[in-house]
């Protein structure tokens, strides 16, 4: 009897399989327990410039298919980046689900600016993995009753053939690994690195100006003259009397045994150096400034040796700062393009572009930030800053510009802090600055930023106290 059961069993399976008829079949995975996941959030935390964290917080859904409680046993949840384990586990406390019913489980992680910064700048496969292994066997006695039918001609009560599947299922599911994994890409931007561009400041008119001077024409004459100033060297400096004494070699008694009158060359500087140390201290440094100061063999630039040996000792002690000064301030002369006109009638303002350095140092590409700051009167804007490339066309306040583009992986762009300066959004031109008018400037802008999906623009209005995003 039981054989021929068996036999039927098979050919009710095999039936299931070969044969599309109309059937309540059992499942065995509706009689497992379940994990399905109801939410992953993620929240940035910072105390400081240098402090700060993300936490993630994975919430699951276990689901109790059987008729009496099912325990979930302590187990460990564990953070996988690109595979590798970071070493940051939770502990998962023992939890009973009740019978014919789920519970949630919750995970919360947080990586602290330590470990983010080791992710920082690259595309990370983030992945969350417990192993929980669940001993079902004696749930199988709690399986449901079904009325099987595949024909009328093969009909059994699920009752004959439930203590065949209890062994099946304690041969194939007594030990159940219930394991269950999230992944994610998570995209954690690294901050650029922003140093000096080697491109010139430039300064531009708005509107038109006179031709009557060219002040690029003007920079380019004084040029030699500056060049000369800094850099022109004397090819050494050689005092006589110095230099008669460095290189003169005097004989001097050096007697042995069998030669009471042998002599020996030696340089007269050292000989007079020694014999004047007894009574002087101080004599090698006094005699090496001296010869600092009128004795070199190198060429040098002639007006750094003024200035430390002439002034400076002269009592002119801010002599070397100030001429530190005036180099920086003659190359930014040096290398800074001007317009190519003088302020004219026609002539409503200026601008500044200052270049510097961008680079993107993440392992994918992002976009270019842009900024717009604006003070805002009803004539217009007469004072604006803008952050962008210099091929970029006007940034408008309100508009997301068309024109935005990429900066690739570790790659570098030269950006302009651009000040702008129109007098012609006054209603009586610059001089109303200094008359006694009342103004009421707003503060308006937009600026974005790529955190490596996709530029954010954040519009914003002061006066109405408004913070739009784009």
């Amino acid at each position: 009897m039981k054989t021929s059961l068996l036999i039927q069993l098979i050919l009710f399976i095999g039936s299931c399989f070969l044969l599309s008829c109309s059937t309540n079949l059992m499942v065995l995975e509706d009689m497992l327990p379940k994990a399905k996941q109801q939410s992953f959030n993620v929240k940035f935390n910072q105390t400081s410039l240098v402090d700060f964290s993300v936490n993630f917080d994975l919430v699951y859904e276990i689901s109790n298919p059987y008729k009496k409680e099912l325990p979930i046993p302590d187990h460990v949840i564990g953070i996988f980046v690109n595979g590798r384990d970071i070493g940051l586990a939770k502990t998962h406390q023992e939890v009973m689900v009740p019978s014919k019913s789920s519970s949630l489980l919750n995970y919360s992680f947080t990586l602290s600016s330590a470990q983010l910064r080791q992710l920082m700048g690259k595309d990370n496969n983030l992945t969350f993995k417990t192993a929980i292994e669940l001993d079902l066997t004696d749930y199988t006695n709690t399986l449901p009753n079904f009325q099987l039918a595949v024909s009328e001609d093969f009909d059994l009560e699920s009752s004959e053939l439930k203590p065949y599947i209890n062994k099946l299922l304690q041969k194939k599911i007594g030990k159940f690994d219930f394991s269950y994994e999230h992944s994610a890409r998570v995209k954690i931007p690294a901050p650029p690195s922003i140093t000096k561009s080697n491109e010139p400041i430039e300064i531009k008119l708005l509107g038109t100006g006179s031709n009557l001077l060219n002040p690029n024409a003007i920079k380019n004459a004084l040029i030699p003259f500056g060049d000369l100033l800094i850099n022109g060297e004397m090819d050494g400096l050689k005092d006589p009397f110095i230099d008669a004494v460095v290189s003169m070699t005097v004989p001097v008694p050096d007697p042995v045994i069998d030669n009471i009158f042998r002599t020996k060359d030696v340089k007269i500087e050292n000989y007079m150096l020694d014999l004047i140390r007894p009574f002087d201290s101080q004599i090698n440094t006094k005699w090496n400034n001296t010869k600092a100061l009128m004795y070199r063999n190198s060429s040098f630039k002639l007006t750094d040796y003024f200035v430390d040996n002439i002034l400076d000792p002269a009592g002119f002690p801010d002599a070397s700062e100030k001429w530190d000064i005036f180099q920086t301030s003659y190359n930014q002369f040096k290398y800074t393009v001007f317009p190519d006109q003088l302020p004219g009638p026609q002539t409503r303002g200026f601008e500044i572009l200052i270049p510097f350095t961008f680079k993107n140092q993440n392992e994918f590409p992002i976009s270019i930030p842009i900024f717009r700051s604006s003070v805002i009167l009803p004539g217009g804007q007469p004072f604006s800053m803008y952050v962008k490339p210099k091929d970029m066309g006007e940034i408008n306040l309100g508009e997301v510009p068309s024109n935005q583009a990429e900066i690739p992986a570790k790659q570098s762009k030269t950006l302009y802090v651009v000040f702008s300066f129109d007098m012609k959004t006054f209603n009586q031109g610059i001089y109303s600055l200094f008359m006694q008018n009342q103004f009421e400037p707003n503060l308006g802008g937009i600026m974005s930023y790529d955190f490596g999906y996709g530029p954010l623009y954040i519009g914003y209005d002061l006066k109405n106290m408004s913070l739009d995003y784009k």
